[in-house]
């Protein structure tokens, strides 16, 4: 349920969200997906602290400013796109695929019965 631009919880399960369904939120909606999000990761330099969270089969990053030069950015990502500094925090925990996703196995030869039958 969505009230005055924010997500509120109905008790029932949502559906799942795509990225591109996560882009066309308004700023406040995206602060509170984040909010109900699975951080996997926070690192921090000399100007900037980075957040990584999931949000069903995709991830946002947010980057907030440690001097207060800027208040926040929010980058999303698929698991194709992800950058190889997050690669190895998401690849110790379990990849959220569904059904929709999974394409069904094709053999490639056409062989591929034969040696089935010797298997």
């Amino acid at each position: 349920m969505i009230k005055n631009g924010i997500i509120l919880p109905t008790g029932k399960k949502r559906e799942s969200m795509t990225v591109d369904d996560f882009k066309i939120l308004e700023d406040r909606q995206k602060v509170q997906m984040i909010f109900d999000a699975k951080k996997i990761s926070e690192k921090i330099d000399q100007d900037s602290n980075y957040q990584l969270f999931q949000i069903d089969n995709f991830y946002v990053e947010t980057k907030t400013s440690l001097e207060g030069k800027f208040k926040r950015s929010i980058k999303t990502y698929t698991l194709k796109d992800l950058p190889v500094d997050y690669a190895g925090e998401v690849l110790k925990m379990p990849i959220v695929r569904f059904a929709k996703d999974i394409a069904p196995i094709q053999p490639t030869s056409v062989n591929f019965k034969k040696k089935e039958k010797f298997i």
